[in-house]
């Protein structure tokens, strides 16, 4: 008697902007991912408005309370803005780091899949958009050996910024090193990379798939209502259900 075939199932959040959306909102999509009852959990950076310490527990309390293994990465929101240069140049991540002095996964393994965590945010650009991001050499060598530690199974990667951008955002600059970091994960075999940053939902090219979510809880909306995505990993590939908060 063969055994059926397994399924693993994936919530992707992003840009819950915690300190701008509204309560109501938050309790709605907790409710929803734990019906959901997914195997694991992806967010893909942006918990705060504009990192602060209390933005920073109120996130992390609605993660934690979610009900499954989670993996989180840092989006640009989560460091210091321009009204504080000295901090965000000098220690960028230290405000995350007080929030979180245990951190997060930088990897979860649920069934079949690894989930694998990739910080794609960077504290200036040599351009205007200083949201951008970017991976330099260090971040995709630890890529690399991340994703050689779970060869085998199905690598899915998390990072904020998307690394190609559907038409939605196509004026906006993609991050430093998107291209290398993309050629690495082809060579690795990755099959997806969730994201978010753009707040709008997308999926784009294979191998790897990029899946974009809309935000989460923002109410700075692109053109599409809150939402998160839902994916189902299974024999035949990936699907993706878009679920709207509406």
């Amino acid at each position: 008697m063969t055994s059926p075939p397994t399924t693993t199932r994936i919530a992707h959040l992003s840009d819950l902007h915690f300190g701008e959306g509204e309560p109501a909102l938050a309790r709605r999509l907790a409710e929803e991912v734990r019906e959901a009852a997914p195997d694991a959990i992806a967010v893909s950076g942006d918990l705060t408005r504009d990192a602060q310490a209390a933005q920073f527990r109120a996130a992390g309390e609605f993660l934690r309370g979610l009900g499954a293994p989670v993996v989180v990465v840092p989006g640009n929101h989560d460091i210091p803005h321009g009204d504080d240069l000295w901090a965000r140049f000098a220690k960028p991540r230290a405000r995350w780091r007080e929030a979180y002095p245990d951190g997060w996964p930088e990897v979860v393994v649920a069934g079949e899949a690894a989930l694998i965590a990739l910080d794609t945010t960077r504290r200036m650009q040599w351009h205007l958009d200083w949201s951008a991001g970017g991976i330099p050499l260090a971040r995709r060598e630890a890529l690399r050996r991340a994703l050689r530690a779970q060869e085998g199974r199905r690598r899915i990667v998390v990072a904020h910024h998307p690394l190609v951008h559907p038409e939605a955002g196509r004026r906006r600059a993609v991050p430093h090193g998107a291209e290398p970091t993309l050629a690495l994960m082809r060579e690795e075999g990755v099959e997806a990379v969730l994201s978010g940053h753009l707040h709008v939902s997308a999926s784009l090219g294979s191998a790897p798939t990029l899946i974009l979510a809309a935000s989460a809880l923002s109410p700075r909306l692109k053109g599409e209502p809150n939402g998160w995505n839902l994916l189902t990993l299974h024999a035949a590939g990936l699907d993706v259900e878009r679920r709207r908060l509406e």
